[in-house]
């Protein structure tokens, strides 16, 4: 089954057979001199971005799933410093996909367009992400995947052919039935970004700069370059990217950024096993034990399912009762997330000043934390009742993303998550669970949160330190 947008890019891709002749790789096809039917320049260049935050969204949940899987009792001792490092290590991918669909839907904004936060839900295959979407545990297969995706077209010297062939059987053997490779995406943006006579200046917006998402908000305390980890055998890592554009030479150095540290085409680059994305999943796959040496990972369902909404056959609905409450948690607080990271890119309202405060950025960081200690929550929980396999992290896509289209009720959407959070919180299974600490913690949390919510929820308008209250929110 195709989806809807799926026509609108097949054109782009000319699938080539790998190591098997039920994994297929695409190469890029020809830059076309007219835009696809349907399209202008500007909209193709729109609907572009927008998969590529749709991708940058997969990753980036994939890759937390994948990390967070790492570890457990399981790992012998003399084991659990390099299993800590490469979770470290891919952790660290995670937030640099981050920073790539802020900096994408960045460059959605200088287009004037609106903003994607949609992905793939599981189980799917749209044909335009690298592979089908899925959450699964880590693997050497599952890494071949990441590889695959984020290879560049030339890969380098030292990987041998007969590594490659490996790595292409795995992800044949994964289940996968196609490739596709980020970069080639973000080849097409750049030439398209850079080319006048079909992005004019007129099509560009630097007036939305000031609702872009800067560098300083998503650094966190880090300095430029500083970005490391004090687990053993970890170096520092890249920064995470998250760059503006006012002009057509910031929007295609954006996207060149965002593509090198995927894939890292230059050769130099490609010998530093702490630049690119490639380089580092590749590094990780070379130390990971081979299938029946010893187990790195927490038994961890595939695309885990929490209860209450009928479940698809791929999916692995959560039934004990205690990690069922929690999946249905984690999902509302990744709703939050979502809904913070797209109030944080609120358009500039008619007033001509800007609807966003630093305690939106703030909670959506907030919200990571959050969702990191949930997963581990759910990671110690029973799949099922008494049952030894452990639950794991849902990441489910809400039933809309449609947004709100002002300031205040962005606020009061922020704030009926908060309140359906709560009622599953006090829930007598969760308020004396395994958790049961942490739960009381969050809804402390929670108590400030509304509290300092309301006030711009009731207001009328948000100004720098003015707020003009309309009547308590119900």
């Amino acid at each position: 089954m195709r989806t809807r947008n799926e026509r609108f890019i097949s054109h782009l891709l000319a699938r080539q057979h790998v190591a098997s002749p039920s994994v297929l790789a695409a190469t890029r096809t020809k830059t076309a001199e007219n835009p696809p039917p349907e399209f202008t320049w500007r909209e193709y260049a729109g609907f572009l971005l927008s998969v590529a935050a749709q991708i940058e969204h997969s990753l980036m949940v994939q890759y937390l799933y994948a990390a967070w899987s790492l570890g457990g009792m399981q790992v012998p001792a003399e084991q659990r410093n390099s299993v800590a490092a490469w979770r470290q290590t891919i952790l660290g991918i995670a937030k640099e996909e981050m920073g790539h669909l802020a900096t994408v839907l960045n460059l959605l904004r200088f287009l004037d367009a609106p903003i994607e936060l949609d992905r793939e839900d599981y189980p799917w295959d749209s044909g335009l992400a690298p592979y089908p979407f899925a959450l699964e545990r880590l693997t050497r297969a599952t890494l071949a995947k990441y590889i695959l995706a984020e290879s560049p077209e030339q890969w380098p010297a030292d990987v041998t052919s007969a590594e490659r062939a490996e790595i292409e059987k795995l992800a044949a053997g994964s289940g996968t039935k196609h490739i596709n490779r980020v970069g080639i995406l973000y080849a097409e943006l750049i030439d398209l970004f850079k080319d006048a006579a079909r992005l004019p200046n007129s099509a560009f917006h630097p007036e939305t700069y000031p609702t872009q998402s800067s560098w300083d908000e998503y650094a966190r305390g880090y300095g430029k370059g500083a970005r490391g980890s004090s687990v053993a055998g970890t170096k520092k890592t890249p920064d995470v990217l998250v760059m503006r554009a006012s002009s057509r030479a910031e929007a295609v150095a954006a996207l060149a950024a965002v593509a090198e540290q995927g894939e890292a085409p230059d050769e130099a680059a490609m010998k530093d096993d702490e630049v690119s994305h490639f380089r580092r999943f590749l590094k990780v796959f070379r130390e990971f034990p081979e299938a029946g040496a010893w187990e790195a990972t927490i038994a961890v369902p595939s695309n885990p399912a929490a209860p209450g909404m009928p479940s698809g056959a791929e999916q692995t609905l959560i039934q004990d009762d205690q990690a069922g409450l929690w999946a249905n948690i984690f999902n509302i607080r990744y709703r939050m997330l979502l809904s913070f990271l797209a109030h944080s890119h609120a358009p500039i309202g008619p007033d001509g000043l800007v609807q966003r405060q630093g305690i939106i950025v703030n909670r959506m960081f907030g919200e990571m934390y959050n969702l990191r200690a949930i997963a581990s929550v759910l990671t110690r929980l029973p799949l099922k009742p008494n049952g030894a396999d452990r639950a794991g992290a849902p990441f489910q896509m809400p039933y809309t993303l449609q947004l709100p289209d002002d300031d205040a009720s962005f606020w009061r959407l922020h704030l009926d998550l908060l309140k359906a959070c709560r009622a599953l919180l006090l829930n007598p299974k969760i308020a004396s669970g395994d958790a049961a600490e942490y739960a009381a913690t969050l809804l402390s949390l929670d108590e400030t949160a509304v509290e300092e919510m309301s006030l711009y929820a009731s207001a009328s308008k948000v100004r720098t330190g003015v707020l003009r209250p309309t009547g308590a929110i119900a």
